[in-house]
């Protein structure tokens, strides 16, 4: 009886994704470590364009907008009358140190 060596083919998505072994790469023929595709970090980073064309939809778009309006309309109506309010005691104190003490 023959001793055969078993045939080399290529392996199926589905037993790619099963093993976890080392594997022969087919372009090159050196063995490489296989990266698992659930081992990796993605970090998506969301920009002006994904948000007016990308494939986020209209509610995640519109909570977005009220998000971002309810933060203009805090710095705007409470932020804003503090730092004059602050601003305003700032001179004050100013004023009465500089008529009271020179």
């Amino acid at each position: 009886m023959e001793n055969r060596e078993p045939e080399v083919r290529v392996m199926s998505d589905s037993e790619c994704d099963d093993y976890d072994g080392v594997t022969i790469d087919e372009s090159t023929g050196r063995e490489e470590e296989k990266v698992r595709h659930t081992d990796r970090i993605v970090f998506q980073t969301l920009s002006w364009k994904d948000l007016l064309f990308g494939r986020i939809s209209w509610i995640n778009r519109i909570a977005i907008a009220i998000t971002l309006l309810a933060i203009a309309a805090f710095v705007i109506f409470v932020l804003g009358p503090l730092m004059l309010v602050l601003a305003g005691v700032g001179i004050v104190v100013w004023l009465i140190i500089n008529l009271f003490f020179h």
